[in-house]
């Protein structure tokens, strides 16, 4: 291989890799913390799912999200919290999913009712 081949091809996969990590969502969202008088257990793990969100650890975030949902299906946060963890990982049809539950779950809560991505996302449902 010569020296043109090698960064010609270097550069390809240096482009690539440029382009894999780039289409990672940045959805311009925060997870939800849950309002005063949750249910603590669904607190605790929500409060844990968003610091392993915040630090990069989604898969960590979905396990504790998922917890969080299973004390708590009622609570617009954590579907909304969920739905951003999923669009991470590329599982947007379920994501979507957590998204309108967390619509019609808000009781009120313009970071869920106004939020900007949800809007996008569920744009004519």
């Amino acid at each position: 291989m010569t020296y043109n081949s090698f960064k010609n091809n270097f550069l390809k996969y240096a482009l690539v890799l440029l382009l894999l990590t780039s289409s990672c969502t940045n959805i311009g969202e925060d997870p939800l913390a849950l309002r005063v008088g949750a249910e603590p257990s669904a607190k605790m793990r929500n409060d844990n799912g968003i610091e392993h969100y915040k630090a990069g650890r989604n898969f960590d975030a979905l396990l504790q999200f998922n917890q969080a949902n299973m004390a708590d299906p009622t609570s617009g946060e954590i579907h909304f919290n969920l739905g951003l963890a999923l669009w991470k990982e590329n599982k947007k049809r379920k994501g979507a999913k957590h998204f309108k539950q967390a619509r019609k779950l808000a009781k009120g809560n313009p970071s869920i009712l106004e939020s900007p991505f949800i809007n996008k996302v569920l744009k004519g449902d």
